[in-house]
């Protein structure tokens, strides 16, 4: 994210002036410096993903991902947010399950939190 701020000055006085004004009001100076400050932002945002495979099995053992993504509403949510999303199939006699929490990353309060057998869970 880039932020430009610009600013301007008397060379005379060297006191702040509106960007509109081009004469001076406390010395009568028509001499103006303007002054550019351009700040970039780098953000560094981590996400990991994994599986675990069986062998003879088209689909997986486990799923789950953790970390920023962009968030699919971005006026409420133009930082992203952050996902913690677990698939577990390891025991075919229990109930699989599917637990996904979403969070807003500038505040932390929790959007999405979900709990559920697999066989419930809609894409």
């Amino acid at each position: 994210m880039s932020k430009v701020l610009t600013k301007y000055y008397c060379q005379k006085c060297k006191r702040e002036l509106e960007p509109d004004q081009k004469i001076c009001p406390h010395c009568g100076s028509n001499h103006r410096m303007i002054k550019v400050n351009i700040e970039e932002k780098i953000v560094i945002r981590e996400t990991i993903k994994g599986r675990q495979k069986r062998k003879g099995f088209k689909k997986f053992l486990r799923e789950w991902i953790q970390g920023w993504f962009p968030s699919k509403d971005k006026k409420r949510y133009p930082e992203g947010v952050e996902k913690v999303r677990i698939i577990d199939r390891e025991n075919p006699d229990r109930e699989n399950s599917y637990q996904e929490q979403i969070k807003d990353i500038k505040t932390g309060k929790i959007i999405r939190n979900v709990k559920e057998p697999l066989r419930h869970h809609r894409h």
